[in-house]
């Protein structure tokens, strides 16, 4: 179905530019002969690598001319549906499709199995556009499931970032901070970067003192990571100064105190000059002579 909404665009659609780009990236969506795929605005932003203004362009233009419909606008979590009206039932040459597939598939919500979807005729283009998902920049909802169900076994990367992200996991619940970890891919690999580097003690810390100034309670792991684990310093790998092995404390840093000897030149009465420990470097041996 993919390669026929491909073959579609490639060959029939009028648009140019981004909204070309648009249409592409819905056709590589495509799994049913309804020639439809469900989409949200961050999709089409990292799938077109550009900003949000331009993917509402894009798609704007793409409903004007008539190639691009949305059959149900985003609601909550649930992103838009859109359809390429000119791909449904459409095939390449030489390729064997279903007539009754083409006809059933029409009328089928691919993500809603035999549930009907709406027809999108009393679908407002403006505001179903402005409607979508949220960019999720300063906002705590996701639109996608837990990565431990959608990640593939072609992407050992992403799936690395969710297993180093486990012992901070672990830690924020122990620790009391309750929060959703249904995440997009690209949010497991920046926390585990800050896993790396700053460590998992650190990043406690914070979320411990965020949630306490926050007015609302976190509800998702997101709202630490925009909130501040970016800009987490490293944790440092200093270790803490070692005692002296000959048991003395450290120098006291008088000018007149020598840091080897730890003895002061001394004036007596008749002028005469000699050499005394340092009472702060010989604090015991000084309330000695004292006494």
């Amino acid at each position: 179905m993919t390669l026929d909404a491909m073959d579609w665009v490639w060959k029939h659609s009028q648009s140019k530019g981004n909204t070309r780009v648009a249409l592409i990236y819905v056709a590589d969506q495509v799994r049913t002969s309804a020639a439809e795929a469900r989409l949200s605005r961050p999709d089409l932003m990292a799938a077109m690598n550009a900003t949000k203004n331009t993917v509402r362009d894009a798609i704007m233009d793409a409903l004007k001319l008539g190639e691009l419909e949305i059959v149900q606008s985003s609601a909550g979590r649930r992103a838009a549906l859109y359809r390429l009206p000119g791909a449904v039932g459409y095939s390449r040459k030489g390729s064997d499709v279903d007539p009754l597939e083409s006809r059933r598939g029409s009328d089928v919500d691919p993500l809603q199995g035999d549930t009907p979807s709406g027809r999108g005729s009393d679908v407002d283009p403006l505001e179903s556009v402005e409607g979508q998902v949220s960019t999720r920049r300063g906002s705590e909802v996701d639109p996608l499931p837990h990565p431990s169900k959608t990640l593939a076994s072609s992407e050992p990367e992403k799936l690395d970032g969710f297993q180093i992200c486990q012992p901070l996991v672990r830690a924020m619940t122990e620790a009391g901070i309750t929060v959703s970890w249904s995440m997009k891919p690209a949010d497991w690999l920046d926390i585990a970067t800050v896993v790396q580097r700053a460590g998992v003690p650190a990043m406690v810390a914070f979320a411990r003192d965020a949630k306490a100034a926050a007015r609302q309670k976190p509800r998702y792991a997101t709202f630490f990571l925009r909130g501040g684990w970016r800009g987490l310093p490293p944790a440092s790998n200093v270790p803490p100064p070692r005692p002296s092995s000959t048991g003395k404390p450290p120098h006291c840093g008088h000018p007149d105190c020598d840091p080897v000897s730890r003895t002061r030149e001394v004036e007596d009465d008749r002028g005469l000059r000699s050499l005394h420990n340092c009472p702060d470097c010989h604090p015991t041996h000084a309330k000695g002579h004292a006494a």
